[in-house]
């Protein structure tokens, strides 16, 4: 081989590394913003029909929101709004550096404590403290939420986001939700028993779908033996899981945009 030609492999080899890391770094960027995406609307859609607020109300506090959102984007925070904050320990890092600001603490005296109330609210909703005792309840959050997916790309990467695993978890009562009898151990960071957040419908097939994938109605509560199973189980076994869970979630996906019969269903997920 010539030197010519090994300086061409090498060269395309080098674009190719280039493309693969964009392509990541827009994956990235897409998932983050179409979970922001989630949580607002969910936040919104809490404030009214689990929380029974007015309509004026929540318009205050999403307000109050936006506003704390320019602020962090002032200070580097975040990029666009405080939504796109996926982790509960980085979520309350970042209220500490707030309430220690001159400037917000300015800006909420002005505003009659309203930035202080909206930013308590949200954390209210982001730490499941009212999902605990909602039971078949849950199906008042299931919205559909339109999904973010890029042109450019097939495969997205997807950043995980705890606040929407943990109130899987808190709706299931930490209990596995296809078989509640299924004992697991107590974590201790929550004195709960410990279960995995499970995506139905894999987010890897969100771009045959017009409606976000990373919702409450196809993510479930499983204790680690059955999210193996479900995983790399034996494919009669994990038909027969899969068959119960869309028994049991077809009318909430349906709720959330999310249409597609039993068999297609499962040809999807245990592909």
């Amino acid at each position: 081989m010539t030197n010519e030609k090994l300086c061409g492999i090498i060269r395309m080899d080098n674009r190719k590394k280039v493309m693969t890391m964009e392509n990541k770094l827009i994956g990235e960027t897409i998932a983050q913003e179409e979970r922001a995406s989630v949580l607002k609307e969910y936040f919104s859609h809490y404030l009214m029909n689990i929380r029974g607020l007015t309509a004026s109300s929540v318009k205050h506090y999403i307000d109050a929101l936006n506003n704390i959102s320019k602020r962090l984007v002032e200070i580097g925070v975040v990029k666009t709004d405080i939504y796109e904050i996926l982790d509960l320990d980085r979520l309350f890092a970042v209220r500490e550096l707030l309430f220690s600001d001159a400037d917000f603490k300015e800006l909420n005296t002005r505003g009659n404590h309203m930035y202080s109330a909206g930013l308590n609210n949200y954390f209210r909703f982001v730490e499941g403290t009212d999902f605990q005792s909602m039971g078949k309840e849950v199906k008042k959050m299931d919205i559909p939420v339109k999904a973010k997916v890029s042109n450019k790309m097939e495969v997205l990467v997807h950043k995980r986001s705890n606040i929407l695993r943990t109130h899987t978890l808190v709706f299931a009562n930490y209990q596995c939700e296809l078989d509640n009898s299924h004992e697991s151990f107590v974590t201790e960071k929550t004195h709960k028993p410990y279960m995995e957040a499970h995506h139905a419908i894999p987010m890897k097939w969100q771009a045959q779908f017009d409606y976000s994938l990373d919702v409450y109605a196809n993510m479930i509560s499983l204790c680690p033996i059955c999210h193996r199973k479900i995983h790399y189980g034996l494919k009669n076994e994990r038909l027969k899981m899969l068959h119960q869970i869309y028994t049991e979630r077809e009318e909430r996906l349906m709720n959330s945009g999310i249409v597609l019969s039993r068999e297609e269903f499962t040809e999807l997920v245990i592909k």
